[in-house]
Parts: C-alpha cells; structure tokens; sequence
C-alpha cells in the first residue's frame, strides 16, 4: 500500500546541477525567475522546464543513469511542448501544488509513462490530469486540499468496529499508485496504516469520476485479513465499502457518470506486473456495463436492499451494516463540506465560548 511520505527505497534526490559539469551554473527557482514581465512567455516557459529538473527524487542509480531518465523526460516534453508547459505552470502558480510536486516529482511527469488507461496517448493522459487538479482546487475545501497534496495526508475520522476497535478512514494523494489515479481514499486501521484503497481521477469538462484501482491488503495473509475486515464491519464486504464511498464522493460534487478500468486497460497490465484483483467480475457484478476503451459504465447508484428483502433473521446485522456505511460516508461529507464563514456578530460569542474565565472576568 502507499505511504505518501516514504520515497522507495533507492531513490537518491539530485537537482539540474548533478547532471551538468563541476561549476556550470543551473538556474533555480528565485526572485528572478518568478518576476518575468508579461510579454516574456518563452523566458517563462524554459524557467518552469528548468526548476522542474530540480530535486527529481524519482530519478534513481548512478549518474549516468539519472542523466537518461533527465534526457528521456526533455525529449518528451518537446512532444508535448505547449501542453506540458501549461502544466508546468499551473503547478509553478500554485503554493499546494509546488509542495505536492516536491513530494513527489514523479507528479511532473505521470502523463509521460503508463497512467489510469493503457489505451490512452499522452496527451489524453496530460489531459485529465489538468482536469483533476483544476476540480481539485475549484471544489476541494481548501484545507484538505492543503492536507492532501502539500501535506500528503487527510483523517477524515474514525468509527467503531464490531469487535470495538476503531477504524480510521484517510484521504491521500496515490504517490506509489500513481499511475492509477489522483485521489486516494483509504480505510486504515487506528493507526492509520492502510487496509483497503479506492483510487480515482476526476474529469471536469463532462464530470465523471473514473476509478483506476480498488485494492486490499497483500501478502501471505489477505485473505484472512479480509475476512476479519468483513466480519468486524458486521458482514459488509470493504471493497463494497469503498466503492460506496466513491459514490458519496461523487453524489456530493452532481457527478452522475462513473466509470471503471477493466482488466485489458490496466496500466500495471502492460507492465508485466500480474493484477491480484479481477476488475471485471467485480464491475459486472456492479451492474457495470462494457463500453470501450478499457472502461465499465457503473450505474448512476448502487443497487440498495431494503430491510424486508432480507430474511427475518438476517435484519438485525443488514441494519447494522447499512447504519455503519452511511456513518463512514458521512465522515467523507463532512470533510467535502466548506468551512462555515464566521459572522462579526458571531465572533464575540465564539470568543466567550473559547474563553469562558476572560469572559466572567469583567476584565
């Protein structure tokens, strides 16, 4: 599972000047460069291009090998100039998204490698990723957008399992997911190491969330560990949980089309990579529809068993189920929710309530 804060092992972080001659000066991010006059786009453009070989983290071995991936990433760039320019922009303009790419250099380039859909060019790829950040700005209130990307993780609350332990549910930015979205949700144990994942990218011009992995716990262990997860979340299978929770997501933004990567167009597919998780029996079994391209179309909600469909002796624990998932979605909403304005008129009370000694202290 991905730990936000942990680069992979190996990973050695140089900037432009460790690929360059002893005494060659490389330009870095400063005063000068971030005050160009208006009409100087292309001085503009080779400053982004330039920071953005700086602290490439992502770029690992010797010298010579870094020297590669750094000339790779430049060829690439060319390809895609304006495009990947916009991009560069974007996140040089912006506090969050500068702290995110620091993090994770890989952000700079996701676009240029395997990303959500093995069927899609690198310009779609450059495309959706613009889409996601420019929602997820827009509409992300701004302090789990801070959380989330510069911070590289988000409580959104704990709830009371089964068996009384608590479960923590987290929103992170995917670095070692990567190539599988650009939103992470994740149900944690209480000490907020990851237990289940759902990881999706949101497309803004005609509003879809597209789901690009749903996975639990490896290892010798995941299926006992999965099966403890079902019965101490009375019965409800977590992947069931977590696609919920995507619909929440979704429900609360008026998004109405969701869909979902299928087997074929699995980007870890193409790698060589074998996909533990059979993506197709479990959108079908969602009432998802083929429909091209690698994608399921899901359905605009999830199919929802009322108390009398199930069997008498079966209702006490279908209602303790349904009570435990609409309690962990409404953790999610409750952190979707804007931070209420504070009235001046409201200020003094919120003061008094804060501190109630001051308040009696006709000081």
């Amino acid at each position: 599972m991905n730990n936000p804060n942990r680069p992979p092992a190996g990973v050695l972080g140089i900037g432009l000047e460790a690929l360059l001659p002893a005494g060659t000066y490389a330009p870095r991010r400063g005063p000068l460069l971030d005050r160009q006059p208006s009409g100087a786009r292309d001085a503009g453009a080779l400053a982004h291009l330039l920071d953005s070989l700086h602290h490439r983290k992502d770029w690992s071995g010797p010298w010579y090998r870094r020297s590669v991936s750094a000339l790779k990433y430049l060829v690439r760039s060319l390809g895609i100039g304006a495009q990947h320019q916009r991009f560069l922009a974007l996140i040089a303009a912006d506090s969050v998204m500068h702290a995110y790419r620091l993090r994770d250099p890989r952000l700079l380039e996701r676009h240029m490698h395997r990303y959500v859909n093995a069927h899609w060019h690198r310009r779609d790829r450059l495309t959706y990723l613009q889409q996601h950040y420019r929602f997820a700005k827009a509409h992300l209130p701004p302090g789990l957008y801070e959380l989330v990307y510069a911070m590289g993780h988000a409580s959104l609350g704990s709830f009371t399992a089964k068996d009384g332990s608590l479960l923590t549910l987290c929103m992170r930015p995917p670095i070692h997911m990567g190539c599988e979205g650009e939103l992470c949700l994740q149900l944690c144990d209480a000490n907020e190491d990851p237990l289940y994942s759902i990881v999706f990218t949101i497309a803004d011009e005609k509003p879809t969330l597209m789901i690009g992995c749903l996975q639990g716990p490896g290892g010798e262990n995941a299926r006992d560990l999965v099966r403890e997860l079902t019965r101490i979340l009375h019965g409800m299978r977590p992947k069931q949980l977590m696609l919920s929770l995507a619909y929440a997501f979704a429900r609360h933004y008026g998004i109405e089309r969701l869909v979902a990567i299928g087997n074929d167009a699995h980007p870890l597919r193409r790698s060589g990579r074998p996909l533990f998780a059979d993506y197709d029996a479990f959108w079908e079994e969602q009432r998802g529809q083929r429909i091209g391209g690698g994608w399921y179309a899901l359905p605009a909600s999830l199919t929802q068993k009322a108390a009398a469909d199930v069997p008498s002796h079966h209702r006490a624990a279908f209602r303790r189920r349904e009570a435990l998932r609409r309690e962990v979605e409404q953790l999610l909403l409750n952190a979707l929710q804007p931070p209420m304005p504070v009235s001046a008129s409201a200020a003094p009370r919120a003061m008094r309530s804060m501190f109630p000694l001051m308040a009696g202290s006709g000081r």
